[in-house]
């Protein structure tokens, strides 16, 4: 069976799910279970949320990163008694650095392992009382500054007073590994909280001043606590804007650099015909998936493709040795890898290119010649270093590729 959106047209013949599988698309599930059907061909459908208990064995070949590829291979998760399953996966596309990458921290680390209810909260705030580094009248006043209707240079000195006045309680009376234990326990105590508020109609003032203060205590404790990183929520706020952290230095001799300038138009000498041409296919895009993506911020996120297909050694050798024509071929099948590579600095845009072939071919193919005419004119190719191999020449075949007498470049 296959499972997929849309439509696929392959060779001038159009394809659908419905029409491939011979059955509606809601009964999918139900006819897979059969045992009639035993292997099930998807692109992006059924990566989440498909509970089959039967599914014992996945082949791989697209890349996954992150909480994407967790949720895939979790598919192969679910028990089914009285068979002991056991699961196998044939990974073409990734490495397994990656792939344990992915699932390390949802692993080695869980922050909500029992059921939250109303008396979790009271349990983690009666256990945060217990360090004694809270002060009520702090918190009362902390909060009664907070929600003024004008909050001054003075009152923000205030509130800071109080947060520092916490932080050097947690700091003077215990050791690390109970200053690391207080921590924890304010970021449970949060994260509870968040979770109770959203899912239930809890509802109690005290609780929901500790948790204000509490917040900007973790945030003041963390940007303070030396090696502990920076915590730049609710300090930075851009509209419209990609972010991408570049780096992090621990040598106090560099200077980190967090903000990112994009691309433009101008410095990749992106012609106003071709920009032009970009607008009207995002017009595009966005009136066939009633999406509203921002005409400037999706162009500037292609370029930053263009900016990493520049990047690919492979791309350049390709560029060097092929006609571009030719080169096209290399071109489209680094396309993925480009856009898995930038995925974290626009997820929605690429995505949805990622899985429409159609729509990736017309707007990356725009910039395929440039990319060609750009790496073909660089010279001094470095190209990357092979384990060694015995490999079996053709010397007249191989005349013009490695010389008169079969030497390599």
């Amino acid at each position: 069976m296959v499972a997929f959106s849309g439509k696929v047209t392959i060779d001038g013949k159009e394809y659908t799910e419905v029409g491939m599988n011979g059955i509606a698309e809601k009964n999918l599930p139900k006819e897979f279970d059969k045992d009639e059907y035993q292997v099930l061909l998807v692109a992006d459908k059924y990566q989440t949320g498909f509970d089959q208990k039967k599914l014992c064995a996945m082949y791989v070949l697209k890349k996954l990163r992150g909480v994407n590829a967790v949720q895939t291979l979790s598919r192969l998760n679910r028990i089914c008694p009285p068979f002991d399953k056991k699961t196998f996966v044939l990974d073409f596309a990734n490495d397994y650095a990656d792939i344990e990458k992915a699932f390390s921290k949802y692993y080695t680390v869980t922050l909500l392992s029992n059921s939250i209810n109303p008396r979790s909260i009271y349990d983690i705030s009666a256990k945060i009382d217990g360090y004694f580094f809270l002060d009520p009248g702090d918190i009362e006043d902390f909060n009664t500054l907070l929600y003024k209707e004008k909050v001054t240079a003075a009152d923000k000195k205030k509130m800071t007073f109080f947060l520092q006045k916490a932080k050097n309680v947690i700091e003077k009376n215990n050791d690390e590994q109970t200053q690391k234990e207080i921590h924890m326990a304010i970021r449970h105590f949060i994260r509870c909280y968040e979770f109770l508020v959203q899912a239930t109609c809890f509802e109690d003032v005290d609780i929901h001043k500790k948790y204000k203060f509490l917040s900007y205590l973790q945030t003041y404790l963390k940007v303070r606590h030396s090696g502990g990183g920076f915590d730049l929520t609710g300090k930075i706020k851009a509209d419209n804007f990609v972010q991408k952290k570049s780096g992090e230095f621990a040598n106090v001799k560099h200077k980190a650099d967090p903000i990112v300038h994009l691309p433009t138009a101008e410095s990749l000498n992106l012609t106003p015909a071709k920009i032009e041409r970009l607008s009207q296919i995002i017009a595009e895009i966005n009136s066939r998936t009633g999406k509203n993506y921002d005409n400037d911020v999706a162009v500037k996120a292609m370029l930053q493709i263009k900016d990493i297909m520049m990047k690919s050694e492979k791309l350049r050798a390709s560029a060097q040795n092929n006609t571009e024509r030719d080169f096209e071929f290399a071109y489209f099948d680094n396309i993925d890898d480009a856009l898995v590579e930038g995925l974290e600095q626009n997820q929605d845009f690429f995505s949805l290119l990622l899985d429409n072939d159609e729509i990736k071919r017309q707007v990356l193919g725009i910039f395929a010649s440039d990319v060609y005419t750009e790496l073909k004119s660089k010279k001094n190719v470095i190209y990357p270093k092979f384990k060694q191999k015995t490999v079996e020449l053709n010397v007249a075949e191989d005349v013009d590729t490695y010389g008169s007498k079969g030497e390599e470049k």
